[in-house]
């Protein structure tokens, strides 16, 4: 699925916002709402020797199923999502 530039934004911004985030064997995950549909926001882990990773929007989930989107986001929205999902998981 192709979507637009503004929606690819809106998405990884509310990543960037997001206070819950989900450790799986893929990455931190985050899901957010936008437009009525659930957005799953990914931060791959980094394998040691690893070239780094930019986080990805994965999946869009909406009454008609849920499909996949693979937009990566930039390296200054990647950072601010690593410092969201940094700041959820910390152990206070």
């Amino acid at each position: 699925m192709t979507i637009t530039a503004e929606t690819a934004d809106a998405v990884l911004g509310k990543a960037a916002a997001s206070t819950h985030w989900t450790a799986t064997n893929l990455g931190l995950t985050a899901d957010v709402s936008h437009g009525g549909d659930t957005w799953t926001v990914t931060l791959p882990p980094v394998e040691t020797g690893a070239d780094p990773v930019r986080a990805q929007i994965t999946w869009r989930e909406s009454w008609g199923g849920a499909e996949y989107i693979g937009v990566a986001a930039s390296w200054a929205q990647t950072m601010a999502i690593v410092e969201a999902a940094m700041a959820a998981t910390r152990v206070h």
